[in-house]
């Protein structure tokens, strides 16, 4: 893999033709936005930055772009003074928008994946048309909030975004375009070259916590899932949960999860790149979790789920937790061994709504008769390429003409 092209030092005043990608809500969102990016990359060579807040991130960048065989934009990391290292962990974000909004609103358009960034239209002085696409396609309420209202366009992955967003009075219908799910489209490409997680024919659980404390089961039945797993001998497992969990834990706690790795049965991955590239979602046989949006990448093959519901939560008829209908929902004190042979058995019964959720989330979304994904000649990547250069106001060639 080649060194990315990255600048540390000061930014040099961009001609207003270029494209600004903001990336600082972490590597995990890569996957949702840096194709896109490397896309507008390939039609207008040096004409597009991408914005990371440090070095790993330039890399974690450099590598998804070289496993899928895209040309990286010049990448920009996002430093700051020492002085904000007093600064608590949560306020970085907001640091960096304020420290660099003159270079980063020096552009013909600002693409982004996180919503923190609505801040550049908030600070004094002019700002560019501000795009948006949102890292994941979940059901949490949210993910639906009023910050929407500070782009000029969002992109989404498929109809149900497009519909709670509409009905939520933060986005208006002519400013959202269903353009597909680009990280789905993007890694199911060269998911094949893949090797398994195991190699000994046993079945693989996935389980896939959220971060926040009110909703993870991570706490209440994590470790008792694994000790059950160990214990019964019959399948894999792998504890991934979303890669802003083990942030805040010490270095002691991470210790003590890693240490429940069992060679050959058990991966304990606490936020390796392997937790944002489906690496874990495309290989395991059963998603075991809580709300995390990832159950949708676990589904574009339609496979057993199994919910924990660590809150005695008042959950039916709720658009917030309907990713619920997709299998059993037990409480945290269930026998996992149990739930996980019944998520198996009666998988059956939830297909149906599997594929039909799916299709209203996932725009474009089929199945082959093998339950191969495809997305019937859908190319959420360059539809959202194009969504950027029309309202940047620069169709192809534009900026290089424009330059």
């Amino acid at each position: 893999m080649a060194s990315p092209q990255t600048i540390s030092g000061p930014l040099a005043a961009a001609p207003a033709s270029h494209i600004h990608v903001l990336a600082i809500g972490g590597a995990h969102q890569f996957g949702h936005i840096l194709p896109v990016a490397c896309e507008l990359e390939r039609r207008h060579p040096g004409k597009v930055r991408f914005f990371v807040s440090s070095e790993a991130e330039a890399r974690a960048a450099a590598a998804l772009a070289d496993d899928a065989g895209l040309p990286l934009p010049e990448t920009v990391v996002m430093h700051l003074p020492l002085a904000a290292s007093v600064l608590p962990d949560r306020l970085h974000k907001f640091a960096r928008l304020v420290r660099w909004a003159p270079p980063l609103r020096d552009a013909a358009l600002i693409l982004c994946a996180e919503r923190t960034s609505t801040v550049l239209k908030r600070l004094p002085g002019d700002c560019p048309p501000m795009l948006h696409i949102p890292h994941g396609a979940g059901d949490r309420a949210v993910g639906f909030e009023a910050r929407f209202r500070l782009f000029d366009h969002v992109m989404l992955a498929g109809r149900k975004d497009r519909d709670r967003l509409v009905e939520s009075g933060f986005v208006r219908p002519q400013d959202c375009t269903v353009t597909g799910p680009v990280k789905l489209a993007t890694t199911l490409a060269c998911a094949s070259r893949r090797p398994p997680l195991f190699d000994n024919g046993r079945p693989t659980i996935l389980y896939n916590p959220h971060f926040s404390r009110k909703l993870s089961s991570i706490e209440a039945f994590g470790r008792r899932l694994v000790e059950a797993v160990v214990a019964d001998g019959r399948y894999n497992l792998v504890v991934a949960p979303h890669v802003r969990l083990a942030r805040r834990w010490s270095a002691a706690k991470r210790r003590r999860w890693e240490a429940l790795a069992v060679p050959g049965q058990v991966i304990v991955d606490l936020g390796s790149a392997r937790c944002n590239d489906m690496t874990y979602t495309l290989g395991a046989d059963l998603y075991v979790g809580d709300v995390s949006s990832q159950v949708y990448e676990f589904l574009v093959r339609p496979r057993p789920c199994l919910f924990v519901d660590a809150q005695g939560t008042d959950w039916q008829g709720s658009e917030d937790y309907a990713m619920w209908h997709f299998g059993e929902v037990i409480g945290p004190d269930a026998d996992p061994v149990a739930a996980i042979g019944r998520a198996f058995a009666t998988h059956g019964a939830y297909v149906g709504w599997q594929r039909e959720r799916m299709a209203y989330t996932i725009d474009g979304i089929a199945w082959e008769p093998d339950g191969t994904p495809t997305f019937r000649g859908r190319d959420p990547v360059g539809e959202a390429a194009d969504q950027v250069e029309r309202f940047a106001g620069l169709g192809a060639g534009g900026l290089a003409a424009a330059a």
